[in-house]
């Protein structure tokens, strides 16, 4: 066991549908002006996924775009976690073994973690964790799909903040001893009084699919249960905590927030991009901004580091910051050293 061990990425694989929808289809089908979901919801075109192009395929064409783009081969991974949406191909579907089978890591075993949209935080954490503490395991690719874009109701402006969800595949790899893009430390923030505040009412064991309701839209697309509480109740606590946990994860390192050279955060609306980055004492010219992806769900904190590397905005040794939060709700945060 080697707790001071470095654990970094070595690098990164994306996979996004060729088909998009930009802001002013978003607009069309939502009744929201253009000018509104560009400017205000932050989004120029989100990914949308073909009937061929299912949550597994995103996930192994990521992964396999990260095997390329690394020259890693499949045979020394070791162990995959699989960090993506658990809807996909079927109602009940492990997604990572079907990973590890078509891009050949035979000699890998794998699970699956549901953090929601904060997944990416903790499988870095896991996998360091892993690395640290297991001496078979050295090499770990985590990798998610994303198409939740499908349990978007345009019609319904409650959830018009879920307008911004997109689709596709992201991938990294993290290696024992490798000291790039180093993982240094994560946090987490949970309030479970919002678990039932948004989901897709249909199709579990509450409110199964029957012959008398398998055409209501309503059970098949995310719903608010009480959109005025929840706006109001998660409005008071969702930013601060965002920051809150980024200020706990530098902590464990012996950092401030005032350390930090750079910030990737999930996507949201402009508005609340900008409150954050004040609150993190920070310009935006230090963070990214996903408006060409949309909310890619898990995948948005792979999507930013490796956006903050494109643009020059982190180099050799730059602290970074990684923000994201899930329904739940849980806030995540977490710390690189590049």
């Amino acid at each position: 066991m080697d707790m001071d061990v470095k654990c970094g990425i070595v690098g990164f694989g994306f996979a996004f549908p060729e088909t998009t929808r930009d802001y002013e289809e978003i607009s069309r089908l939502s009744g929201v002006p253009a000018e509104v979901v560009r400017d205000k919801f932050g989004i120029n075109h989100i990914y949308y996924p073909g009937h061929d192009e299912q949550t597994s395929d995103l996930a192994v064409a990521a992964a396999q775009d990260c095997l390329n783009k690394t020259g890693v081969d499949p045979k020394e991974i070791d162990l995959i976690i699989y960090f993506g949406e658990n809807w996909g191909d079927y109602h009940i579907y492990s997604i990572g073994p079907k990973v590890q089978y078509k891009i050949g890591a035979v000699n890998a075993w794998c699970y699956q973690i549901e953090n929601k949209c904060g997944s990416a935080i903790v499988a870095m954490e896991q996998a360091k964790m892993y690395m640290q503490t297991n001496p078979d395991i050295s090499t770990v690719m985590l990798v998610g799909g994303y198409r939740n874009v499908d349990k978007v109701d345009y019609t319904d402006t409650s959830v018009s903040f879920l307008f911004d969800v997109s689709c596709g595949g992201a991938a990294c790899i993290m290696k024992r001893g490798y000291e790039r893009r180093n993982f240094l430390a994560a946090a987490a923030i949970a309030d479970g009084s919002f678990s039932d505040a948004i989901v897709v009412p249909g199709g579990g064991t509450k409110c199964p699919f029957t012959l008398e309701n398998i055409n209501d839209n309503y059970l098949k697309y995310f719903r608010l249960e009480d959109p005025q509480a929840f706006r109001e109740r998660l409005g008071k606590v969702t930013l601060s905590n965002l920051a809150k946990v980024e200020e706990m994860a530098l902590a464990k390192v012996g950092k401030t927030l005032a350390d930090l050279d750079c910030v990737c955060a999930l996507h949201m609306n402009v508005k609340s991009h900008k409150m954050l980055f004040e609150l993190l004492g920070l310009p935006l010219e230090k963070g990214t901004y996903l408006s060409d992806f949309g909310h890619v769900g898990q995948l948005d904190p792979l999507i930013a580091l490796n956006m903050a590397e494109e643009k020059g905005l982190v180099k050799e040794g730059s602290l970074v910051g990684v923000i994201a939060m899930g329904f739940g709700y849980i806030w995540n945060g977490g710390v690189l050293r590049w």
